[in-house]
């Protein structure tokens, strides 16, 4: 594993981040105390989690509490989820206020490093939404914040009421990014910033440094490997309806098929693959990863140590060779 420090985070965070959202509804708690001793002895330091994810804070915070590595770990905790199928979240203050008490409670501690808004409701202004994360910043309670399924027109409106006002902007954002264009949201308020539209928004997160916590950095599942665009199976045999859902069209099993191309030349994994182009891009990256097992952990971790040139990635993306 490989780290980097922020700033106002005074440990270094661990350059993937460990997603805890399969050992959250596992249900099983020895399997996800097993799974994140595992990712521990792997390297992994920061890890994801969410007041929506069931139990999965409490899970978190039990393990951190009784390995005593609470103040070793980075947290990244996400709150505020209005939007999304299934949740009835309110886009206010109060909700964020209500939330961050609860899931410090559930984490077992009086901090996270990471707080970060799950989803956006472009109807509210943002400026009780930045005064409430400054006080809880003031407080101690959070120590950066930013958002995940957040605009860059909202992300900018938010700093931009901050530096008028004083306070302290996004310093952090949790979108999807990966080399699959994310096609289609069956959840609901999604944002990738993935694809021609969202240059400008790459191009900010490259210019000003923002770190970038970015989920679904192998398309949930369908970058896996578990489906090959050579195999001859169905795809519906081999991964989840949701990426199918989120994923599943020809430019994207045009880049998986590329990928499969390169990682055979390379004697890798598609997944090392994937993941090297995304480190590869002109951003802060800490890309969110799920891997369940030691082979899998460690077969994303090469990814750090897989340099791709610049004509590589971008055939990877375009098809282009030159």
């Amino acid at each position: 594993m490989k780290y980097r420090k922020i700033e106002g985070i005074d440990k270094p965070l661990s350059v993937f981040t460990f997603g805890t959202t399969g050992p959250a509804f596992s249900g099983n708690k020895k399997e996800a105390f097993r799974i994140y001793d595992d990712a521990w002895e792997e390297g992994f330091r920061t890890f994801d989690t969410a007041h929506t994810y069931g139990a999965g804070e409490e899970t978190l915070g039990e393990w951190l509490y009784q390995t005593g590595r609470r103040n070793e770990a980075v947290i990244l905790d996400k709150g505020c989820n209005p939007g999304q199928e299934g949740c009835d979240d309110i886009f206010s203050a109060q909700t964020i206020r209500e939330q961050i008490e609860e899931s410090l409670l559930k984490l077992r501690t009086d901090h996270v490093e990471l707080y970060i808004l799950h989803r956006d409701d472009k109807n509210i202004p943002v400026d009780t939404i930045v005064e409430e994360l400054n006080r809880l910043k003031d407080e101690g309670k959070v120590l950066r914040f930013g958002g995940s399924n957040w605009t860059f027109e909202r992300v900018l409106a938010a700093n931009r009421y901050a530096e008028e006002h004083g306070l302290t902007g996004f310093t952090a954002v949790s979108p999807a990014f990966s080399l699959a264009d994310f096609i289609h949201d069956p959840w609901g308020g999604s944002v990738s910033i993935a694809g021609e539209q969202q240059a400008p928004f790459r191009a900010w997160l490259s210019e000003t440094k923002t770190p970038v916590f970015c989920y679904s950095s192998l398309g949930r599942g369908y970058l896996s490997g578990k489906f090959r665009t050579d195999s001859g199976r169905p795809i519906e045999e081999c991964i989840a309806k949701a990426p199918i859902m989120e994923y599943d069209a020809p430019i994207n099993r045009e880049r998986l098929h590329r990928a499969e191309l390169l990682a055979e030349e390379k004697g890798t994994a598609v997944t090392t693959i994937c993941l090297a182009w995304l480190l590869h891009q002109p951003m802060e990256m800490f890309p969110l990863i799920a891997p369940s097992t030691r082979e899998h952990m460690r077969e994303n971790i090469r990814a750090l140590d897989l340099s791709l040139s610049e004509q590589e990635c971008r055939w990877l993306l375009t098809g282009v060779k030159d």
